[in-house]
């Protein structure tokens, strides 16, 4: 027999924000991955589930992946679960997922998600972003993650702590410049829940005036994105042409070049006969 993995979205604060079809797995498994016991206990003692919860994050997650395989691998039924939200986005799951094969199966159970309620209400358009989560420890690795999102031009989505919070909107100002528009959210679907939109040097303002706490999503779009001379991506044509068909191409370089698509393909179709 087949064993199934449930990657259960739950509560990002807020512990009525649950499915129906998530209670029914939690209720019917054999046993929870929890990122937390602590915070898992509290949403199933709501909702009057008892299973057995073994911690599953970070810490543990490479030494404890081989039983819990073989445990999916003999028919047993597992639901994984994240501190808030969904499991493997920013969050402990992949250690499991990466081994996925026949061996089990996987089963998304949708449910609340940081990311998704911030792009819900977020009056930057999303309709294309880029998503970066937690960004990494060195500064210079967080500054070139900020400067990926200035040259591409689209949206970033991002999350932080109280404790980083205020640096990080201070290296977005200082990289991409005072007329950034951010959304600024905390504390999404808790009892202090706040939602700011403007300028990114109003939102610096007003943080420094507060001493925040809890967790933060952060979605900021720059508008210093430079439009190159079309001459200028001729390079980047020709080591694409080894890999790409020409759609492939246009679609790249649309990415970082405010230029029509129909001026790029015109462009890349002279560049490739030409090679």
């Amino acid at each position: 027999m087949t064993g199934k993995l449930f990657i259960v979205g739950t509560p990002i604060g807020n512990l009525d924000d649950i499915t129906i079809r998530a209670i029914e797995v939690l209720n019917n498994c054999d046993y929870i991955l929890a990122e937390s016991s602590v915070r898992t206990s509290k949403l199933l003692n709501k909702y009057s589930i008892k299973k057995k919860i073994i911690t599953f994050n970070k810490d543990n997650e490479k030494r404890k992946v081989k039983n819990i395989i073989s445990d999916l691998s003999s028919g047993k039924d597992i639901a994984l679960l994240s501190d808030a939200g969904t499991p493997s986005i920013s969050d402990p799951g992949f250690e499991i997922l990466r081994h996925f094969d026949n061996r089990f199966i996987t089963i998304p159970i949708p449910g609340p998600s940081a990311l998704t309620s911030s792009l819900s209400v977020s009056p930057i358009p999303t309709n294309n972003f880029i998503f970066l989560g937690f960004l990494p420890r060195k500064n210079s690795e967080i500054d070139n993650k900020i400067k990926l999102v200035k040259n591409l031009g689209i949206p970033a989505v991002l999350f932080e702590n109280k404790r980083r919070v205020n640096a990080l909107l201070e290296r977005i100002n200082n990289i991409c410049g005072d007329d950034v528009q951010i959304c600024f959210f905390r504390e999404l679907t808790k009892i202090h829940e706040e939602i700011q939109y403007g300028k990114i040097k109003d939102i610096i303002k007003r943080s420094k005036e507060s001493d925040y706490n809890g967790e933060f999503t952060i979605i900021f779009k720059s508008e210093n994105k430079k439009k190159p001379e079309i001459e200028e991506l001729s390079e980047k044509v020709k080591q694409l042409s080894k890999s790409f068909s020409n759609k492939e191409i246009i679609d790249i370089l649309s990415l970082f070049s405010n230029h029509s698509k129909k001026e790029l393909y015109k462009f890349v179709l002279n560049i490739r006969q030409k090679t």
